[in-house]
């Protein structure tokens, strides 16, 4: 991203809830299934200086219940 593309730090960015759209390859995301209502929250890795950091920060929190979770997590940033 060059310099004059970075938003001001000074402003808030809004959370578009509409730019993604998440779906499951099980279908479990549809109307009625478990994951119906589920919010997700999408990462860019090559772009966003601050994406690595925050998968590296989710591995280590979820290290000690989902083990294999974290490698792949860590995995990914390498």
């Amino acid at each position: 991203m060059a310099d004059t593309d970075r938003p001001d730090p000074e402003r808030a960015l809004p959370l578009d809830p509409n730019k993604y759209r998440v779906e499951r390859t099980d279908g479990s995301h549809v109307p009625g299934q478990k994951h119906a209502r589920c919010e997700y929250f999408v990462l860019d890795l090559k772009h966003d200086r601050f994406a690595g950091p925050a998968l590296r920060a989710y591995a280590d929190a979820c290290e000690a219940e989902y083990p294999l979770l974290a490698r792949d997590l860590r995995a990914k940033l390498e």
